[in-house]
């Protein structure tokens, strides 16, 4: 049986002991950087592993404390499973503590630890009392209850229990999810020599080999991965849960970055805009050495998802501007595009002075174009986006008359495109969206205001054309203003539902059949006998129209005839069957005595003028019975 990965990350202020914590635990140094060790504080994230009493295998992200380096701190935390919240005893909760803590509960974690570090320098009565404040701060958050335990990476006390402790939480966490396409957040990226490009990451979910296609998001760069590691070992294939580095073919290093995401190909959107549910902290999470206000509408900020940090602006739908502890729905715009999808969580900080104020989950990566924002039908929509997937698919296909295929919204979910066939197919039985074929669906509403308004329009056609067959299906589709790709699929289902018959080019209603008035019955006698005495000499379309009182009704009545076969459309001219018969024997004769003819000889065989002649020649061709060799036609064989 596979072991079991997770991964933990550190939490505290800085000089809390969290790298020392990592080194007594592991044996590894993480403090990577020259600068780091001269100046013994962590300013970029570190990496560990360990493999606990269970043989739960632990991916460690040490992450710095200074609050100049909390951007960095965000791009370790985004996927811990477990958080090693650490205090020093000698000095207790600090601002960054408890900036640590609330980055941490916005980011939706679960499970935790807190560590009571450098328990060698103080005595019982005060260390009782950090554990107090400490319990008491972490009040209201997912800290409140989790285990404690005082710890000294010098003597090695309490290291023992703390590694039973971690195995216990460990047991908690539930198997992370494989089924979804494979997610790399990039925390780091480097070149070594002889291989390139290494990045790596917490795998978020999937799978991924070596030798698998990958892709870079935003980016859209496209990548084979040439090897993987884990915990230091090359390895064949890595799953979510673990810390990976990939070597990546064909790629500098100077083309992908911390924030860039590796993903299995086409599963993700590259976006700059993104709708979000926010919220502001309250006021008694903030240090009482930090001081915010409300975030104003149009206010610039920095967003930070995964292991991305971008510059942007966030506007408000409803409002000028939220106060702290407010939730409400926005829209951020970013300066540089990211990798996301519905769902993911974020924090924002304050563009300067660098506080965390807030955080969320956002509920569309790809927002329509917006003349105005501040109009209350987006706050529904939105809401409802936000309730689920099965309920933003909903959404999403009430907003695209087009429908959407699976793959869409996989892409939108970050979900297999298995996984969001299930949910439309959900959807489906419910009765909320109809499958047009097996690529795409439309929401049922949609389909039943388009049938509403078909047979309207089908209705008021025959009404007015009643001596047409049926109303062609371009002017129907306009009318009814449906998109131009699916119109013919949702034909083709009001057809087999028995609501219109499809005819060839038009469409009509069952109900509905062509029958001449006595009036109009006495004009195709007339159109007739008008267009078989003209010979190879008929009048124009307009001509022949022009002899009825009723232009339209007579054009009507003209198509009608020429469909029945009763009249024949040659060009702009109305010829009468039996001299579209004469000039096929005419054809034959010429050819049974020269074997081919010319258009002269054919015009003075019919006694007419090239006006006729021409277009009546190019109709036998295009009807089988001649065919053309430059200056002369032959019988079709």
């Amino acid at each position: 049986m596979a072991a079991k990965h997770i991964i933990v990350g550190t939490a505290g202020h800085v000089d809390h002991g969290k790298t020392a914590l990592i080194r007594a635990l592991t044996g590894i140094e993480t403090d990577r950087h020259p600068e780091e060790r001269e100046r013994g504080m962590s300013i970029d994230l570190g990496f560990a592993h360990l493999t606990l009493p269970s043989g739960v295998v632990a991916g460690i992200v040490d992450v710095p404390g200074h609050e100049r380096f909390v951007h960095n701190m965000l791009a370790g935390a985004s996927e811990v499973d477990m958080v090693l919240f650490v205090v020093a005893a000698d000095e207790g909760v600090m601002p960054q503590t408890i900036e640590h803590l609330q980055i941490l509960q916005l980011l939706n974690a679960k499970r935790g630890i807190i560590v009571i570090t450098k328990r060698d320098l103080v005595d019982e009565d005060w260390l009782d009392l950090v554990k107090e404040d400490v319990a008491e701060k972490v009040k209201g958050t997912f800290l409140e209850g989790a285990p404690m335990v005082a710890v000294s990476s010098v003597t090695g006390e309490g290291l023992d229990e703390l590694l039973k402790l971690m195995d216990a939480v460990a047991q908690e966490v539930p198997p992370k999810d494989t089924t979804r396409p494979f997610r790399l957040p990039i925390d780091d990226a480097f070149v070594k020599a002889g291989f390139g490009t290494i990045v790596r990451g917490a795998i978020f979910s999937g799978i991924v080999h070596v030798g698998d296609e990958v892709e870079v998001m935003p980016k859209g760069i496209s990548t084979r991965v040439r090897s993987l590691h884990t915990y230091g070992k090359p390895v064949e294939v890595a799953v979510a849960g673990q810390r990976a580095a990939m070597n990546l073919s064909g790629i500098e290093r100077e083309i992908v970055e911390r924030g860039d995401v590796v993903v299995q190909p086409g599963t993700m959107v590259a976006t700059d805009r993104v709708d979000v549910r926010l919220k502001l902290l309250p006021e008694t999470a903030f240090h009482p050495s930090i001081s915010v206000t409300s975030l104003r509408h149009g206010s610039p900020i920095r967003f930070h998802i995964g292991t991305a940090e971008r510059i942007g602006r966030i506007f408000f739908f409803d409002r000028d501007e939220i106060e702290l502890g407010e939730e409400t729905f926005a829209e951020v715009r970013l300066e540089e595009p990211i990798a996301c999808a519905w769902g993911d969580l974020f924090v924002i900080r304050t563009y300067s002075p660098m506080v965390t104020i807030g955080g969320g989950q956002v509920v569309e990566p790809v927002p329509p174009q917006r003349k105005r924002r501040r109009v209350a039908p987006e706050i529904q929509r939105l809401e409802r986006k936000g309730k689920s997937q099965g309920d933003y698919a909903l959404a999403l296909l009430a907003e695209s008359e087009k429908g959407l295929s699976s793959s869409e919204v996989a892409k939108r979910l970050f979900v297999s495109t298995e996984q969001a066939r299930q949910i439309l197919d959900e959807l489906v039985s419910a009765g909320l969206a109809i499958p047009l074929d097996n690529q795409t669906i439309v929401h049922s509403d949609f389909v039943n205001r388009l049938r509403n308004e078909v047979i309207a329009q089908l209705q008021r056609y025959h009404a007015e054309r009643p001596l047409r067959r049926g109303m062609p299906k371009e002017q129907l589709r306009v009318a009814v203003g449906a998109p131009a790709e699916i119109f013919e699929q949702l034909l083709q289902l009001f057809a087999q539902t028995g609501e219109v018959v499809l005819d060839r080019e038009a469409v009509r209603l069952p109900s509905h059949e062509v029958q001449l008035s006595e009036e109009h019955q006495v004009w195709a006698q007339r159109m007739e006998q008008r267009v078989k005495a003209s010979g190879f000499s008929p009048p124009e379309i307009d001509e022949l129209l022009s002899e009825f009182p009723d232009r339209e009704q007579a054009s009507d009545l003209l198509a009608l005839l020429v469909e029945q076969g009763k009249l024949v459309k040659v060009a702009e001219f109305i010829f009468h069957p039996s001299v579209i018969e004469q000039a096929k024997q005419v054809a034959r004769q010429l050819c049974e005595q020269s074997g081919s003819f010319t258009a002269s000889q054919f015009r003075e065989a019919i006694n007419t003028t090239r006006k006729y002649a021409i277009p009546l020649l190019e109709f036998l061709d295009q009807i089988g019975v001649t065919v053309r060799h430059g200056d002369v036609r032959t019988l079709r064989k």
